[in-house]
């Protein structure tokens, strides 16, 4: 097959140089740049292989399984509703597939979840996001995908595999945030091949369609608005041909089976209403919407605010992009054989592979402010990049030669920019937790007087750490669980140690 004997070996060099490049920033302690993303997805794998998953109805727990560690909510939910009865809170801002997939992978080669494993994980999906993007520009330019290797398309791949916000976050940093976005290229890929050859009424294409979008939604939220793109589209267009019903069809029954899914899931945790109004809650923080009561001038200010670290994050990221494709007008401008001409195809893939992406800015605007919301726009800059490269080949605009060193140039500045965005490393968060978690008894509860607890400081402590304003607090706290002993940790003072049976 020539794929397997020409193109794979090809692809698979290009990624391995990426992860030569990335080769000092693995398997060192989590700190910086959303690691805490890794700490938190850890802690959850870790408590369900060392105490079994079923003990937790297959829910992302948050607390590890010490009678001191109960009742205690480190970063887990803001309602503080989503805990049972045992006193174990847990994750629900997401669907659980993200974590499913790679603790299933562990446990069948009986690996204990841990940053290096985890993040070798992330990069073979970073690999498989990838080889979907040369399918991708392939199946855009008429190409069969399994033939020789299409010179454009692995322009599209290398920059793709090389883009900084990829290299990190399809590396060191792993949640469903980067988890959906090997889902969401795949989706795009098989959306895209049954619109454009028309496969509507193919098992095969309609059993991977609803698999991967099934998978989709049950990872992340992107899911939803990728579910609603294509449902828009196909209602668009259903007149001009009937064939679109199955597509609509075969989306809203999907997407309404997902969401039915995830709701029972959560509500065995402790009831529909709670689960709700859990996620009441996280949507006014991560739309942008609080604090609207407190006047339409504060509102308009906050949110473009948000906006702007929005705008910010995207020229950070892509700001070498920008300079290709300014560089790539000013040669359609001046030079009369380069013509920009986009086909049916193109916009197809746009409104597949931007309109998710938008939707979930618009309805998630201060989550969005997190910059690996960005990474979801690698595949329209990639592949639009790749297709610009192709473009510019078949115009003779530019000489072969200048192109491949202008690529070596660009690869070149991608990674000295993923460099600079990721040279430091701040260990304190490790050096802290492993001094609790070798330094404290499991029988007595921690405090902190310090309200920023990190994840990072939870994985490395191995232990739950309850925020207290002060003494008295920490034995009521004690009092009420009819618990004896408790330790303050990362007092300025050092140690304090608490005896409720003194106290009372």
């Amino acid at each position: 097959m020539p794929f397997i004997k020409w193109t794979f070996p090809v692809l698979f060099g290009i990624f391995l140089l990426s992860v030569a490049v990335r080769w000092p920033q693995l398997n060192r302690p989590l700190s910086k740049h959303h690691e805490f993303c890794t700490a938190l997805s850890l802690r959850v794998m870790q408590i369900w292989y060392d105490n079994r998953i079923e003990k937790y109805n297959f829910n992302p727990v948050m607390t590890y399984n010490n009678p001191a560690d109960k009742f205690i909510n480190n970063n887990a939910n803001t309602s503080g509703e989503m805990m049972d009865k045992d006193g174990n809170y847990y994750y629900v801002s997401h669907p659980p597939f993200a974590y499913y997939f790679p603790f299933f992978v562990f446990k069948a080669l009986h690996i204990r979840p841990d940053i290096l494993p985890l993040q070798i994980f992330n990069l073979c999906l970073h690999f498989i996001s990838g080889l979907f993007v040369y399918f991708i520009v392939c199946l855009l330019s008429l190409n069969k995908g399994r033939s020789m290797p299409y010179r454009s398309a692995i322009v599209a791949y290398t920059i793709y595999i090389f883009l900084p916000v990829t290299m990190w976050f399809q590396g060191n940093v792993y949640m469903s945030d980067m988890a959906v976005q090997v889902l969401f290229i795949i989706g795009v890929y098989i959306a895209l091949k049954m619109i454009i050859r028309e496969r509507f009424y193919s098992i095969k294409y309609i059993f991977f369609y609803t698999i991967c979008l099934g998978l989709m939604i049950y990872t992340s939220w992107l899911g939803v608005f990728f579910a609603f793109g294509v449902f828009v589209y196909s209602l668009l267009h259903v007149r001009a041909n009937k064939a679109f019903r199955v597509l609509i069809w075969s989306t809203v029954i999907v997407g309404l089976l997902m969401l039915r899914l995830i709701i029972y899931q959560y509500s065995q945790i402790n009831g529909t209403l709670a689960y709700f109004e859990e996620m009441f809650d996280r949507y006014i923080i991560r739309s942008g919407l609080e604090g609207a009561d407190k006047g339409l001038f504060h509102f308009m200010f906050s949110y473009l605010l948000l906006i702007k670290t929005l705008i910010y994050n995207y020229i950070v990221h892509y700001i070498i992009v920008y300079a290709i494709i300014m560089l790539f007008i000013w040669f359609a401008i001046t030079r009369k054989k380069l013509k920009i001409v986009f086909s049916d195809n193109g916009y197809r893939f746009i409104w597949l592979a931007v309109l998710p992406v938008v939707l979930l800015h618009v309805f998630f605007l201060n989550y969005s402010t997190q910059d690996f919301t960005v990474l979801y726009a690698s595949l329209f800059f990639s592949v639009g990049l790749g297709i610009l490269y192709d473009k510019i080949k078949k115009s003779g605009a530019i000489p072969l030669r200048n192109m491949q060193v202008g690529l070596f140039v660009v690869i070149v500045l991608m990674t000295v920019q993923y460099e600079l965005m990721n040279y430091a490393s701040d260990s304190m968060p490790s050096i802290t937790g492993n001094d609790i978690r070798k330094n404290t008894i499991k029988d007595e509860v921690l405090f902190s007087y310090d309200p920023d607890i990190q994840p990072q400081l939870i994985f490395y402590s191995q232990r739950n750490i309850k925020y207290i304003k002060s003494k008295e607090e920490a034995l009521s706290f004690l009092k009420s669980r009819h618990i004896n002993k408790g330790e303050i940790v990362g007092d300025r003072a050092g140690k304090i140690s608490l005896d409720s049976t003194l106290a009372h």
